[in-house]
């Protein structure tokens, strides 16, 4: 049966897409449901890539912002929103321009842009305020970006995943480091309005600034219903001809990334609904619960673990539990994501998944580069209303690790 928290939610569903729920569903159905009939809505956006006669500028979207503009769609497709600063961050500064990409993924977001910085910024230095970023950031980094290390002009790159993620901390790290050429932000972990002071106040400083971010985990009222990124350049207009010539080119390179890899975002995967302000004020709701339920369990845990260490990342969005133990062998990943399948088995509260923000418990595993130590991560949904999973979270833990 769906808990009273999704009250509001259907009924904002069934009158946006009218949408028709049984009286009992399971959260399983529920999902499907919602997935399915929004993907449905999202079908009037399909275009017909092959049809050279098809108009280069297309209004196919119910939102007069969003525009899409192609001849090819793998290669040139172009969504644009024309407020994405304002009306997605909450942030309106009018001493910046902006250029914003839609793309298939936040990783197409993330590898794009570093390779357009690698081709276009060979001596430049990037600095890491946290060592703590998402984990295939850091892999790509380290195999293909690395070797960048040497100039004296700086790249900063911040990323909300950082489990002491701190906005005081990288605003005085910015203020004690000069000739700072751009500011990366991963915007992922938190919702848009929580860093609107933090990303406003880098705005103040004048230098070139470029958000990323994965839609898919928080803005998406839990419907995965489809994988998007953005990545919104920000050039201070107060800014001279030679720096505004390099920006260009990163852009450009960026661009012709995005297209090359097919990565930018068609317009039949893009949900224009997450700009309609009741989905959103939803959707903030749902996620400050989720927030407060992976604080219930770190409490919970934190005080009724026999071994280990349970983490709350400054985010919220899940608990990390740091295993202890001895045992190092190749296979240590797969044992774990097996105990951890055996359990969801059991359980169809729970589910196997690697990511968080969605309409369900799921717990995964990896390998924590900073912790040097395999990590269950725990991510809860929004409507949990007993102890009960709590109890078999912790005795899973402590009967198996």
């Amino acid at each position: 049966m769906i808990s009273e928290y999704k009250k509001n939610e259907i009924n904002y569903l069934k009158k946006k897409f009218n949408i028709s729920f049984p009286p009992k569903v399971s959260l399983e159905q529920y999902i499907e449901i919602k997935r399915n009939e929004l993907l449905s809505f999202q079908e009037k956006h399909r275009l017909n890539i092959t049809n050279s006669d098809v108009e280069k500028d297309k209004t196919i979207f119910t939102n007069p912002k969003i525009s899409f503009r192609y001849s090819y769609a793998r290669f040139d497709s172009y969504i644009n929103y024309s407020d994405f600063l304002a009306d997605f961050y909450y942030i309106n500064n009018k001493k910046y321009k902006t250029k914003l990409f839609f793309t298939n993924s936040g990783m197409s977001a993330i590898t794009s842009l570093l390779m357009a910085l690698k081709q276009i910024c060979k001596d430049y230095k990037f600095l890491f305020p946290d060592k703590d970023v998402y984990f295939e950031t850091y892999d790509f980094y380290n195999k293909y970006i690395k070797e960048n290390t040497c100039g004296e002009r700086k790249i900063v790159y911040i990323d909300t995943i950082a489990k002491l993620f701190d906005a005081d901390k990288y605003l005085n790290f910015l203020n004690v480091n000069n000739d700072i050429f751009a500011i990366i932000i991963d915007t992922t972990c938190f919702m848009p309005s929580d860093l609107k002071k933090f990303i406003s106040n880098i705005l103040e400083k004048n230098i070139f600034c470029i958000l990323i971010r994965s839609h898919t985990k928080l803005d998406m009222l839990g419907a995965e219903l489809s994988s998007l990124g953005s990545l919104l350049y920000l050039i201070p207009n107060d800014i001279g001809d030679n720096e505004f010539e390099i920006i260009k080119k990163i852009i450009a390179e960026s661009y012709y990334v995005l297209g090359k890899f097919g990565s930018l975002c068609l317009p039949e995967n893009f949900p224009e609904i997450i700009f309609d302000k009741i989905f959103k004020k939803i959707n903030e709701q749902r996620i400050k619960r989720i927030e407060k339920n992976n604080y219930s369990l770190f409490t919970y845990l934190k005080d009724s673990i026999n071994r280990g260490r349970v983490i709350l990342p400054a985010h919220k969005k899940f608990v990390l539990y740091i295993i202890d133990n001895n045992i190092s062998c190749n296979d240590q990943n797969e044992i774990i994501e097996k105990k951890i399948k055996k359990l969801v088995n059991n359980d169809c509260q729970l589910y196997s998944a690697c990511s968080f923000g969605f309409d369900y418990i799921a717990l995964d595993s990896y390998y924590d580069i900073n912790e040097k130590n395999y990590v269950i991560r725990i991510s809860m949904n929004d409507s949990i209303r007993d102890g009960t999973i709590l109890k078999k979270i912790k005795e899973f833990i402590n009967d198996n690790f």
